[in-house]
């Protein structure tokens, strides 16, 4: 089996010591490649305004075996307001540093993309150095939509990919819309840290965090963007009728201002897994998902959800344990908060029936599965990594 020893990964989001919360499904991907043998090289941009607004903050986000290059650039700020001409600049030096980050160290076996976006510059690479390329599409939004010049885009990196990772059914017809060979297209879905995400017991973990045992506790995990619902969960919780705690664990420009809010910001993931036990339900009325990361570890550890009535979240919940919702109707979201907060034997009763759920596909390793897939297709192509 050809094995591929050094895979350089780009990707616009991974965990930096200012934003550690970043793109941890890619640093997760990276952690299990490295425990298998691989050495794994990172390349991710870091914008002037990032660099900023974290200079206080300095968490330890290193991954032994992992090679992270944090490639400084200037980014798009306020895009939508300055002229062509400086945006244009801006946004040449951002994807020229990026290209000049790709190409530099040593030479790997491969280039694995996440997403379409960051598939553009493996491809140039790839081409020259003499490389296959690999791109993880999971979107939130259609690769469909989009310029002319962004469509093109995708095509190219579509058509020219040796393969197409895809964390649902609707990027896996989309990819293949865009022309890329059905063959070399692969539905892998993601999946949770299963040693970490596992159900626990509920008091205890309430005791640890200095929960009150009593209280209704929704949590929110994600940033604070209106895709993904902080707002409209919010102003859901001031409408609500019964008493109620609430968490919001993530960051972003959307900080909620309910009285009730018991927790704000990021945390660890060992810290997430222990929230996800000792609340009640995930509260998560996000518009758009590729394959949630929130909502995978929650039914991980057998938490009830009140979540989106989309189709990017129907596939991927079981029919039990989950009440979905109109992500923009603010009042069914308070109306269900409430109903839960009224019956605690129900969400009891929601829980016991995740619990089978939750041992699910606990064998299965996302980044095992992944290179798994990898390996076949360059076996197939009889692609030869260098010794």
């Amino acid at each position: 089996m050809i094995y591929p020893k050094r895979i350089r990964i780009v990707s616009p989001v991974y965990p930096r010591p200012y934003k550690p919360e970043s793109g941890r499904f890619v640093a997760n991907l990276a952690e299990g490649w490295s425990a298998q043998g691989v050495t794994v090289d990172v390349i991710s941009a870091t914008t002037l305004s990032e660099r900023l607004k974290g200079r206080s903050l300095r968490e330890d986000v290193s991954i032994p075996g992992v090679n992270t290059d944090l490639v400084p650039t200037l980014g798009t700020p306020f895009a939508k307001h300055l002229p062509k001409g400086l945006y244009r600049l801006l946004l040449d030096h951002h994807n020229d540093n990026i290209l000049s980050g790709l190409r530099g160290g040593k030479r790997p076996d491969l280039i694995y993309a996440q997403f379409a976006e960051s598939g553009q510059f493996a491809r140039v690479v790839a081409r020259e150095k003499g490389l296959p390329y690999f791109v993880a599409l999971g979107e939130s939004h259609s690769l469909l939509k989009g310029t002319t010049d962004t469509l093109e885009m995708r095509r190219t990196v579509m058509r020219d990919a040796a393969g197409i990772v895809c964390v649902s059914p609707r990027l896996q017809d989309e990819a293949i819309e865009l022309g890329a060979d059905s063959s070399r297209v692969e539905l892998i879905l993601n999946f949770p840290n299963w040693a970490r995400f596992r159900p626990m017991d509920k008091v205890e973990c309430r005791q640890k965090l200095g929960l009150s045992q009593d209280a209704f506790i929704p949590v929110y995990v994600g940033h604070y963007y209106e895709r993904k619902g902080a707002s409209r969960l919010n102003a859901a919780l001031h409408k609500m009728t019964k008493p109620v705690q609430a968490a919001f664990l993530g960051s972003g420009p959307l900080v909620p201002d309910f009285p009730g809010v018991i927790k704000t910001g990021s945390v660890s993931h060992e810290d997430l897994a222990l929230w996800l036990n000792a609340a009640d339900v995930l509260a998560l009325p996000t518009l758009a998902e590729g394959c949630c990361n929130a909502i995978a570890e929650a039914m991980a550890c057998a938490l009830p959800a009140v979540t989106s009535d989309i189709p990017d979240v129907r596939w991927q919940v079981p029919d039990k344990g989950v009440v979905l919702v109109n992500p923009y109707d603010i009042d069914a979201l308070a109306a269900a908060l409430d109903e839960l907060a009224a019956e605690p034997l129900r969400v009891a009763e929601m829980r016991e029936s995740l619990l089978p759920l939750s041992q699910v596909d606990r064998d299965k390793n996302r980044p095992s599965e992944v290179l798994s897939w990898i390996q076949r297709t360059l076996a197939k192509d009889r692609v030869q990594c260098p010794a």
